[in-house]
């Protein structure tokens, strides 16, 4: 049974990281996976058995999702827009009250509210800069050893931003102009362009949990307003891609999705849902 919820729980991580302002480390949170993620990551080697027994289901759901519901995501954001991305907006902005709980847990200090409003404005600069950039990038023909640092470079910094919730790791590939190339690749399997990309998401994921796993132990408070400003600086980003506006024929159904989104999201973090508490 627990297999069968992780290979799920993949799926839709899988799901979120198609989407540019998405955060697959959001969906984690909500979830309730994040910490237990990032600690195995960071000491896969340790326990290894009990390592690849969470892993495996996930990344069968997380892969299957990516290669799947590539087709499914592009069909309904190009068709219903305001309707898939308020959903998601739902679920970012239903987070938030869980996250300021694990940020102000215990004795914390003012000054760990400083990454809050670094985070937030880091967001919103790399939104508006995303937004200037408004072409996915044009598809790169020949995969030389140039392009290939170029990819694997974009792609470990997305997975970093994977496990960061709040960042999305598709987003920097807009940003990098290499969205289109890679999600086209996915659609096709294109190996010469999936190595590149995959061989700098497996450096990524591996250093980049370390150095999380590490803050989460020695600095939860900043660490969870981090995350905090990461992901209230994010519904800025999936406000503006899904073209809200009054009057159009999506305007109520995106509405509904908004409130069904959050509605989840409450409901799978509260305190009831996590067991009475969340964990430290």
């Amino acid at each position: 049974m627990e297999f069968i919820k992780n290979v799920l729980r993949g799926v839709v991580m899988g799901i979120s990281e198609v989407i540019p302002g998405v955060s697959g480390g959001t969906m984690a949170v909500l979830l309730g996976i994040y910490d237990k993620l990032i600690g195995t990551m960071s000491h896969f080697t340790k326990n290894l058995k009990e390592s690849i027994r969470l892993f495996t289901p996930i990344l069968i759901g997380m892969v299957s999702a990516i290669i799947g519901f590539s087709f499914v995501i592009t069909y309904l954001l190009e068709h219903f827009p305001m309707a898939v991305n308020f959903f998601f907006l739902g679920l970012v902005i239903g987070i938030i009250p869980m996250l300021y709980r694990r940020a102000t847990e215990g004795e914390w200090k003012k000054t760990s509210t400083i990454p809050f409003f670094l985070m937030m404005a880091l967001m919103i600069f790399l939104t508006f800069l995303s937004a200037r950039n408004n072409s996915v990038g044009d598809q790169i023909i020949v995969m030389d050893s140039v392009q290939a640092v170029r990819f694997a470079f974009v792609g470990c910094l997305a997975a970093v931003c994977l496990i960061l919730p709040g960042i999305s790791g598709s987003m920097m590939m807009v940003i990098f102009g290499t969205y289109y190339s890679v999600i086209n690749a996915v659609k096709h399997l294109d190996v010469p362009y999936l190595i590149p990309a995959g061989i700098g998401i497996l450096i990524g994921l591996i250093f980049g949990s370390k150095l999380i796993d590490y803050c989460l132990h020695h600095y939860p408070n900043a660490t969870f307003f981090t995350i905090l400003g990461l992901v209230l600086g994010s519904t800025v980003s999936i406000y503006l891609k899904s073209g809200f506006a009054f009057g159009q024929a999506q305007t109520v159904s995106a509405i509904i999705t908004l409130v069904i989104g959050i509605g989840v999201s409450l409901f799978f973090t509260s305190p009831k849902m996590q067991g009475g508490s969340e964990p430290a």
